[in-house]
């Protein structure tokens, strides 16, 4: 996880570099903190963006 409040997380998968690739945003995250792994379900994507639920 890189920040967690809230809202949910925002985190990105092992092969992402901060500020160049997309985000995995992940809902219902009160459990994580950051610098937590977590397996998540994708439950929507865009063209660089995923939105998932954690597992």
């Amino acid at each position: 996880m890189d920040t967690v409040d809230q809202e949910g997380a925002i985190a990105r998968s092992y092969v992402d570099a901060p500020e160049i690739d997309g985000v995995i945003y992940i809902d219902d995250a009160s459990t994580l903190k950051p610098g937590d792994w977590a397996d998540v379900r994708v439950t929507d994507t865009d063209i660089h963006d995923l939105w998932a639920v954690k597992i």
